[in-house]
């Protein structure tokens, strides 16, 4: 069992450095970094990095390590439920109503951090020693309570979440992608683990649980690498229906065609791998909700539909006439940031793979 321990120990530090490369990669994402995501990232990173020193025993004698970790925890949940009503609001608010709205959620954090800051401004010998006995045996202290509301929160947002994902997709007759379920009922089921471990000192069920938190972070990049803009195509869905009585002009509508046309067929904008809506819609001189209006109801396409039917139209020409380049080559070339989503999308629109098609080349459907 010590074996299985010191496994799920190194996989705890795994899942932080994953997160934490998460979170840089977010950030090197040109012009399309999410902050809040950012944020979540690298707080469950330093989460998981001082779960994984609390389950040993030497590490226990520096209790600062352990300064604020039931804050931070206390903030994820506000973060994904901010994080997920970014993707999933159909409201417009105004500033005010969105600070009280939002500030309301993120109040209890800073409740704790006045709390924590007091707890870890005590004699550090009579901390040190409240640490170590709060460790191997369960006290009704201030410690307990907190790691109890904790998980009991993030588990709240984390359904709360999910229950705003469901309702969305359903008004909106939206795809429901299975990963964000189970990405979402990951933290449910590690944080009633880890509280239950900490109440009972369970260091196994501690492990599990923390572990649970690992596989999300694995699964995330699984939904980052499968469906890169699977989040911005339902603000676009949501966008279109709150904005489907948005008017386009005739003049507006031939004007945008030319535009687009000179876009993807003369400056190959299609191939800049960061594209995104707002960078279309700005090159078009028309607003986000105009552009999507415009997309769908045009070209009966939406943007990442339309930009990678371009991408593979000129891989399909590229892959006939440039024996000597790889295929991983080629989908760079075109626009697209992994062969994966290359693969995929090549599939969807032509029926196949890229390596068939070159054997066997067929028209575009």
């Amino acid at each position: 069992m010590e074996l299985l321990h010191i496994f799920f120990l190194k996989f705890l530090q795994f899942g932080a450095g994953a997160a934490f490369l998460y979170a840089y990669l977010e950030i090197i994402r040109p012009g399309s970094g999410n902050r809040i995501l950012v944020l979540i990232m690298t707080l469950t990173g330093t989460i998981l990095l001082r779960y994984s020193w609390y389950l040993q025993d030497d590490l226990l004698e520096f209790p600062y390590l352990f300064i604020f970790l039931h804050t931070s925890v206390l903030f994820v949940g506000p973060l994904i439920y901010t994080y997920i009503r970014s993707f999933l609001e159909t409201e417009e608010e105004s500033p005010k109503e969105r600070l009280i709205r939002y500030g309301l959620h993120f109040s209890p954090v800073l409740l704790f951090a006045v709390f924590e800051s007091a707890y870890f401004s005590q004699d550090s010998s009579d901390l040190k020693t409240q640490v170590l006995q709060g460790a191997k045996e369960f006290r009704l202290d201030w410690a307990h309570l907190g790691s109890f509301l904790a998980s009991i929160q993030v588990s709240v947002y984390s359904l709360f979440c999910l229950y705003l994902y469901h309702k969305v997709s359903r008004r909106y007759e939206m795809y429901e992608l299975k990963l964000v379920w189970l990405v979402l009922l990951l933290p449910v089921f590690a944080n009633t683990f880890i509280g239950t471990a900490y109440f009972l000192k369970n260091k196994y069920l501690f492990d599990l649980g923390a572990s649970l938190i690992c596989v999300m972070i694995l699964l995330l990049f699984l939904v980052r690498e499968r469906h890169p803009g699977f989040f911005s195509e339902i603000s676009e869905v949501i966008q279109n229906a709150k904005y489907q009585n948005t008017p386009l002009l005739t003049k507006e509508i031939e004007a945008a065609n030319a535009k687009l046309k000179e876009l993807l067929e003369i400056k190959y904008l299609y191939r800049d791998s960061e594209l995104r809506l707002v960078d279309l819609a700005a090159e078009l001189g028309l607003n986000l909700h105009q552009t999507s209006r415009y997309l769908n109801e045009v070209h009966k396409m939406n943007f990442y539909e339309l930009i990678n039917r371009y991408r593979v139209e000129e891989a399909c020409k590229r892959l006939k006439e440039e024996p000597d380049s790889s295929v991983l080559d080629i989908a760079f070339a075109v626009g697209f940031n992994s062969k994966s989503t290359f693969h995929s999308q090549f599939v969807k629109f032509m029926g196949m793979s890229p390596a068939t098609y070159r054997k066997d080349g067929r028209s575009l459907k």
